[in-house]
């Protein structure tokens, strides 16, 4: 019997904990079921987390790097700061189109484990790498293109989180991404009247 490696297993257990999380919610996928759905043996969950936390914990991890990758890659050369703003939030909406599980999939922690105090660090979790993400853009922003902003920057980052949380909200229900732009368009227009340029 071929030997799996330690990383591809981890590969595989991620994915399947995204599809059962985003298919049957988080209720329902237990241990058990997350091995059932990578087609391996419950001792290989164990083996490679030390708890079904840990992999939950793992998984919110992989979904928003591969978020602010894709918002990086789409906001590389933008030439001004309202290409910057818009392309940032079409970049979110484009990455959470090609994968709606996982948008569904994090919704889905976050309204789990905010129900429990046991488990309400989750969904603090959640938004602290959201919070550090979108931080590090509105950051790199001002820097890029001499600007300040005209409020303190952590509520910059929270409007950001509302108009994304808002609008998420609302197309997963509905799945229509043209409508989801049209609001991020709003959004971005609040975003840049909270710009001026840096003095000196």
């Amino acid at each position: 019997m071929q030997r799996i490696a330690v990383e591809d297993r981890r590969a595989g257990l991620l994915a399947a904990g995204l599809r059962v999380i985003a298919r049957d919610g988080m209720a329902r996928a237990s241990t058990r079921a997350v091995a059932a759905e990578a087609d391996m043996p419950t001792a290989s969950f164990h083996y490679v987390f030390a708890s079904h936390d840990a992999m939950v914990e793992q998984l919110v991890e992989s979904i928003l790097t591969a978020q602010s990758t894709g918002i990086a890659e789409a906001v590389v050369d933008a030439p001004t700061l309202r290409d910057f703003v818009t392309a940032a939030l079409q970049g979110w909406l484009d990455r959470a189109v090609a994968d709606p599980a996982a948008e569904v999939a994090l919704h889905e922690i976050v309204c789990w484990s905010r129900s429990s105090p046991e488990l309400h660090r989750l969904a603090e979790a959640v938004y602290a790498r959201y919070t550090a993400s979108v931080a590090s853009f509105v950051v790199a922003a001002g820097d890029r293109f001499g600007v300040r902003w005209r409020i303190p920057v952590d509520d910059v980052v929270r409007f950001v989180l509302v108009v994304t949380d808002g609008v998420a909200a609302r197309w997963l229900v509905d799945r229509d991404a043209e409508s989801a732009g049209r609001s991020l368009a709003l959004g971005a227009e609040a975003l840049l009247g909270l710009a001026q340029e840096a003095a000196g």
